[in-house]
């Protein structure tokens, strides 16, 4: 004879916008967007440079949207231009291997289009048919914060002026419960209780809660992550020594000793002069170019160049 039985699971549920910071929640979107560098960027051979444009909340569907644009650029190797509050932690690590793989260079810094307003660098006015804008780089005002960070950690050559802000604090993860009722049918046989069948027949969702504490799977995936980035593992520390409810902002020095960055220059240069290079050093390329192209510089990114060079 068969017998059924009632049982009630409450579940915790890894929330899919898992690691997000307290205060980008309800931020825009991520929008990557292919750049044509405007008058002021061009070289002396008349040829202007390009670069991917990466502003706003990482969301989970930005890898995505990151793979897309790069897929119809097809093998060219643009650098990526990042401003973003932070956001989805898994996306962010997700981007950082693509950004790797295909061996881009990041720097944290935003793009202005001469067809728009000061107070919005980039506007609908300004965005072609085909999605591209016309711009230039800036870095003041710049941020990369909380799980941008990760991101940033896929460049091969990674930078960002004394004008834009780094910052890092503690993961927040977000667990969903969630009850789930089945109905199990069983027969006894010999005395055991042998099942015929088992269906879901409810499911209550009960509430759900953060928390900052990373057990330690998750702690060694992260510290295994900066590792490959070739990031020391003493960032992680930073993160969890920092409430979620601030920053702990990343001078240029310090980032420099944690292989954050690779050089202390900013988003123009790299952006300026990322064609005239294969594994230099900005700094290098600066002085390279210097005689014989009108590229603008920054004086930021000479005096920080000058400084790179006599480190090395």
């Amino acid at each position: 004879m068969a017998l059924w039985l009632l049982t009630v699971i409450s579940l915790l549920v890894l929330s899919p916008a898992s690691a997000g910071a307290a205060e980008v929640t309800g931020g825009q979107p991520m929008q990557f967007r292919l750049v044509h560098g405007d008058m002021g960027q061009c070289r002396g051979d008349s040829s202007c440079p390009d670069w991917i444009s990466a502003e706003g909340q990482i969301m989970a569907d930005s890898p995505r949207k990151l793979q897309k644009l790069l897929k119809k650029l097809g093998n060219r190797k643009l650098p990526i231009v990042v401003s973003s509050p932070g956001g989805d932690v898994k996306a962010a690590m997700e981007m950082a291997h693509t950004i790797r793989k295909q061996k881009l260079s990041v720097a944290v810094g935003r793009t202005r289009s001469r067809a728009c307003p000061y107070s919005e660098p980039i506007c609908p006015a300004a965005v072609a048919k085909d999605g591209s804008i016309k711009g230039e780089p800036f870095s003041a005002g710049a941020i990369c914060f909380s799980a941008c960070p990760l991101f940033f950690t896929g460049g091969i050559q990674r930078v960002f002026s004394p004008f834009a802000l780094m910052g890092v604090h503690q993961i927040t993860t977000t667990y969903s419960e969630v009850r789930v009722q089945y109905r199990t049918e069983y027969e006894m046989v010999d005395g055991k209780r042998k099942i015929i069948s088992k269906k879901e027949i409810g499911r209550k969702f009960v509430g759900k809660y953060d928390t900052t504490k990373l057990d330690k799977a998750q702690k060694a995936r992260l510290v295994g992550f900066l590792g490959k980035m070739g990031v020391d593992n003493a960032l992680v520390d930073l993160m969890l020594g920092t409430d979620p409810n601030g920053i702990h902002l990343i001078s240029q020095m310090d980032a420099l000793k944690l292989k954050l960055t690779t050089e202390p220059v900013d988003a123009l240069a790299l952006v300026t002069l990322y064609d005239c290079r294969s594994h230099q050093l900005v700094a290098d390329c600066v002085e390279q170019t210097r005689s014989d192209s009108p590229v603008a510089v920054s004086s930021s990114s000479q005096e920080a160049g000058r400084a790179s060079a006599g480190e090395k």
